[in-house]
């Protein structure tokens, strides 16, 4: 087992999940498709929903603030899907990232896009978020400040996660504003190749976290146009591998990765899950996860079989592994 994976995940995979959430059906419209998904998380005690103005723009939330949560917390931002909402994105997650809060003291906030998208790093985007260059990272600030100053989060400890193009605009932040975030993780998305890339990369190391499908129907494992629905283009992207290499390169990294596959749990899970790994004392870590035979789909659980998305391995559980990743960061 790799070292740094097993250090971050052991204590994780102990608990096992919790499953308090009650089934109910919504429709996020994904890549212009409509998703049946059956499972959200049921309002809590700790639930806020809040609006903020941020780069001119009226913006929402929802949060999940753990009862008597100490003062100096970390702070996770989860970003949804195109199309989605904040709610959304924590049903797509099992309400892990809420359980994963109570037992490790964190908040955890979903916040919804703009028109249900973001503005990421993709030249070659329609949405209104890149038309209009809405400011989402004023948006996340203005957040972090919100919560520093209600629930006294420390600001040094925000870590950003996102599901597609949620991973992107995650990757975003890695790239312009690595001071907001001390780790991301970006699932089922690759960086846009060179011609289809608009950020303005601060040049400094960031911790980050990946985690792509090689059958991946949208987001191409081995590179290339993402195309969504009707034909609608996001424009071309890196692989996964040359995404992977541009982190550990940042990271000052210049040979391969250790390598290691996970353990099978399901004999009838057509799956399989390997990740590659570069960490050394000093530089911030960089973890890929490859889904072999894996989908355009948060690995959880909770997430229900969608043909048109592809496959969920078993192997994995997103959000413990995330979090692990993140809390092996921040100690």
């Amino acid at each position: 087992m790799i070292a740094l994976r097993k250090l971050f995940s052991s204590s994780l995979r102990k608990q096992g999940p919790r499953i308090n959430a009650r089934r109910l059906p919504w429709l996020p419209a994904f890549a212009g498709m409509t998703v049946f998904v059956l499972l959200m998380g049921r309002a809590q005690a700790g639930d806020e929903t809040g609006t903020i103005g941020a780069g001119g723009y009226e913006r929402s939330h929802i949060a999940y603030v753990p009862d008597k949560l100490p003062t100096g917390a970390p702070l996770l931002l989860a970003l949804h899907g195109t199309g989605m909402s904040g709610d959304q994105m924590r049903g797509v997650t099992g309400g892990e990232f809420d359980r994963l809060a109570d037992a490790h003291g964190f908040a955890v906030i979903y916040p919804t896009g703009y028109k249900n998208t973001w503005d990421d790093c993709r030249k070659t985007d329609t949405t209104a978020s890149k038309q209009l260059h809405v400011d989402d990272i004023a948006f996340f600030r203005a957040l972090v400040a919100r919560f520093h100053n209600t629930h006294g989060i420390d600001v040094r400890r925000v870590v950003v996660m996102g599901y597609s193009n949620g991973a992107q605009m995650a990757m975003r932040v890695a790239l312009e504003a690595p001071d907001l975030a001390a780790a991301v993780a970006a699932v089922s998305a690759n960086l846009p190749v060179p011609d289809n890339f608009i950020c303005h990369p601060s040049g400094r190391p960031a911790a980050v976290l990946m985690m792509d499908g090689t059958a991946d129907p949208v987001n191409p494992f081995k590179g290339g146009e993402v195309v969504l629905s009707h034909g609608q283009s996001r424009g071309v992207v890196m692989s996964t591998d040359d995404t992977a290499r541009y982190w550990a390169k940042l990271d000052g990294y210049g040979g391969d990765p250790e390598t290691d596959t996970l353990p099978h749990r399901d004999p009838a899970d057509p799956t399989s899950v390997m990740v590659w790994d570069w960490h050394e004392t000093g530089k911030k870590p960089v973890i890929a996860f490859v889904v072999k035979g894996g989908g355009h789909v948060v690995p959880n659980p909770h997430f229900p079989p969608l043909p048109m998305l592809g496959k969920v391995t078993r192997d994995i559980d997103a959000p413990q592994e995330i979090w692990g990743f993140f809390n092996s960061v921040l100690k």
